[in-house]
């Protein structure tokens, strides 16, 4: 888990300004994300030059820092985020021929890259955003995992292209954005995030998930994507019953929970009292035994406050558990400095919390997991089913009056009409956007809570959910883990 920026110069034109000394800049911007390395590399042509802010996780020694170079000196890398396959993946390549320096997973990304180019991206399971440059065809290659769960901003100039973990860095580079996107700024308003490949700000862009993004030495960009989420997967015969389908949802997250013990630091668990977290604690200790520490955050005088049920829990678990209570005080003290923490404007209402659990949890290790992604996957708001009930499941007159609907009448945040009022020009924006997300309701046969589901993995979860974690909890450079 760390914090990468770069900048590439254009064959046929580079830079205004000296890129080496604003990927320093950038660098300094990310120092939250990766307190234990810093690096800085730079091109013999002088056209691309990478920076590494590195939080160590796997392979705790400076030959896994970054940025990396594979065995034949080709390509180097920057790389945030954890491949939680990296053994597999290693021992494969190994029996291709390929050697290994470190024990790190960036450097079997490395090779894997090398050998298969962009067809490693779909061979990975983890979180990532990751940079890599041919230092023979002069090309940038830019991806992001399949979930969005680490970030990635980049702004094409004149003569230049760069990207940053976080928006913030990208304010180095000069005039590098218009200021605030009227359009960004509306579609905040509708959704309380703003949605890829857009960002608050002109000019500068997210990549979606499960994008790839290649840049060629003159500039020419190419965008595809690796992998699209689906919840229409066939029904099995004969039926399965609901006994033999938990066993089946058990086996898989264990296997993803078990993926992801791998650390040469010290893992814990966030723990509320959801069903989605007390799940994870649950498979952690009973079916993987694992000596397993726990945290909670509580609200001080709030009955509603989840602390008590989570020691309960913990109890029955045997974790090694601690909580946190926070006052008006710590809240005060967080919501002051909010903007400058969340890096761009995010509206989901527990950000607070989650930077205040992180920085108690970092205080006792350096990576957690955490049940975040749950609810989209296995329906779990409340929402979709009072959706269906409300709105039924068929006579729709189109795709696009279903997701609508939806964004306007089951996730109000801001009326629709105040935008229309205060932010005309915006409107276009939030119903493209909008009327753009009903295709996921156009599949023959897909149900509507199917639909919905796929709707939030795409949207809500990426631009919300998995954003206001990665932030909040790298502000104190601690790794989250969602199975």
């Amino acid at each position: 888990m760390c914090g990468i920026a770069g900048i590439l110069q254009y064959r046929s034109g580079g830079a205004p300004f000296d890129p080496r000394d604003i990927v320093g800049r950038m660098n300094a911007n990310l120092a939250h994300r990766g307190p234990d390395a810093e690096g800085l590399w730079s091109s013999a042509n002088g056209l691309c030059h990478l920076g590494h802010r590195r939080l160590s996780i796997i392979d705790l020694t400076a030959a896994a820092n970054q940025p990396m170079l594979d065995v034949s000196n080709r390509y180097a890398i920057v790389f945030n985020g954890e491949v939680y396959n990296f053994k597999d993946l290693r021992e494969s390549l190994e029996k291709r021929g390929l050697s290994f320096k470190t024990r790190s997973d960036t450097e079997v990304l490395l090779q894997g890259f090398a050998a298969d180019g962009v067809d490693i991206f779909s061979k990975l399971d983890g979180m990532f955003a990751v940079a890599i440059y041919d230092t023979v065809t002069g090309k940038l290659t830019l991806a992001r995992d399949r979930a969005g769960e680490k970030p990635l901003y980049y702004v094409k100039g004149s003569g230049y292209f760069a990207f940053a973990s976080e928006l913030r860095a990208l304010l180095n580079v000069p005039r590098a954005h218009g200021g605030i996107s009227e359009e960004a700024l509306g579609l905040y308003m509708a959704l309380r995030y703003v949605p890829a490949p857009g960002s608050i700000l002109k000019g500068i862009h997210k990549l979606p998930p499960a994008s790839i993004l290649e840049i060629a030495a003159d500039g020419t960009v190419k965008e595809s994507k690796y992998y699209a989420f689906s919840a229409a997967n066939p029904a099995p015969t004969p039926p399965l019953s609901q006994d033999a389908f938990a066993e089946q949802v058990e086996a898989a997250l264990i296997d993803s929970l078990r993926a992801r013990l791998n650390s040469d630091v010290p893992l814990g668990a966030f723990l509320s009292s959801g069903v989605d977290s007390a799940l994870v604690c649950s498979l952690l200790t009973k079916r993987l035994n694992t000596n397993l520490k726990t945290f909670t955050v509580g609200f001080e005088g709030d009955i509603g406050s989840e602390h008590a049920a989570a020691a309960d829990i913990a109890r029955l678990l045997g974790t090694e558990h601690q909580t946190f209570i926070f006052g008006a005080a710590a809240f005060d003290e967080v919501c002051e400095n909010i903007g400058d923490l969340l890096d761009e404007p995010n509206g989901d209402r527990s950000c607070v919390p989650t930077y205040l659990l992180s920085r108690f949890a970092r205080a006792h290790v350096t990576t957690a997991i955490s049940g975040d992604g749950g609810d989209e996957l296995f329906a779990g708001y409340a929402r979709y089913a009072a959706f269906v009930q409300k709105f039924g499941k068929t006579a729709w007159p189109s795709p696009a009056a279903i997701a609508r609907t939806y964004f306007e009448q089951s996730l109000p945040v801001f009326p629709w009409q105040g935008i229309r009022e205060t932010l005309p020009e915006a409107m276009g924006a939030v119903m493209s956007f909008v009327d753009a997300q009903g295709a996921v309701f156009a599949a023959p046969g897909r149900n509507i809570i199917d639909g919905l589901r796929m709707l939030d993995f795409d949207t809500y979860m990426p631009g919300a959910v998995l954003a206001k974690v990665d932030r909040m909890s790298m502000r104190h450079g601690l790794e989250v883990r969602t199975p």
